[in-house]
């Protein structure tokens, strides 16, 4: 039947074990562990509950020759897998931020070019708007003057021909369309002032990092 010796060092309950005769050879080895209570046990064989505790295993002279983990909880093994999960995303983010920084750092060689840069897109874009406003306009212009034979037609009590209507119908359609294209192009273009803003900070930011970081003379 195997010894179990409570204790709160090492070395006297060594003593005991080895006077004892637990250990006798120099290949013999002790299983240290701390129960639920913070009690220390060692043993010449492993706890009763290996699922339970973490465990060391000692040589003859006391000294830690294996650690061996308890069995982890469902719960600890999701809360590890968390971790890890986490761990992981961040490293994704950091190796994006640098690829980002080394891009950007890459594509321009001073402010002056990324606010060049940021104004030639920003000017395709609204050149873009006002293709479409005056596109816009047109259509307006249309349906103002079919709307208004329309109304004459019907103030006169003649019938409207189906195909004025349907232009008519058309050309409300077609103004919608446009309507949300220039929309989207607002947008677009408010992302894209937005993106550079946020470019030129993060550029500021390297510029000084790299003047930081550089011999002093």
């Amino acid at each position: 039947m195997p010894r179990i010796f409570p204790t709160a060092g090492t070395t006297p309950i060594l003593a005991a074990m080895l006077a004892a005769g637990l250990i006798g050879t120099a290949s013999a080895q002790v299983y240290r562990w701390v129960d639920e209570s913070g009690q220390t046990h060692m043993s010449d064989t492993p706890p009763p509950d290996t699922t339970r505790y973490d465990r060391e295993v000692l040589d003859h002279r006391g000294l830690v020759i294996q650690r061996l983990d308890r069995a982890r909880t469902p719960q600890e093994l999701a809360a590890e897998q968390a971790e890890r999960e986490r761990r992981e995303a961040l490293e994704q983010q950091r190796a994006e931020q640098e690829r980002v920084d080394r891009v950007l750092l890459q594509s321009f060689g001073s402010e002056r070019e990324l606010l060049h840069a940021r104004d030639d897109r920003v000017a395709l874009i609204e050149a873009n708007m006002n293709l479409t406003r005056d596109k816009l306009g047109n259509l307006r212009d249309q349906l103002t003057q079919a709307n208004t034979r329309i109304a004459g037609l019907e103030a006169g009590g003649r019938p409207v021909p189906e195909g004025l209507r349907e232009q008519a119908d058309s050309l409300q359609r077609q103004i919608r369309v446009q309507e949300a294209y220039l929309e989207e192009r607002r947008q677009e273009r408010d992302a894209v002032l937005a993106r550079f803003a946020r470019d030129l900070e993060r550029f500021r930011e390297l510029r000084r990092q790299q003047a930081d970081t550089q011999p002093r003379r």
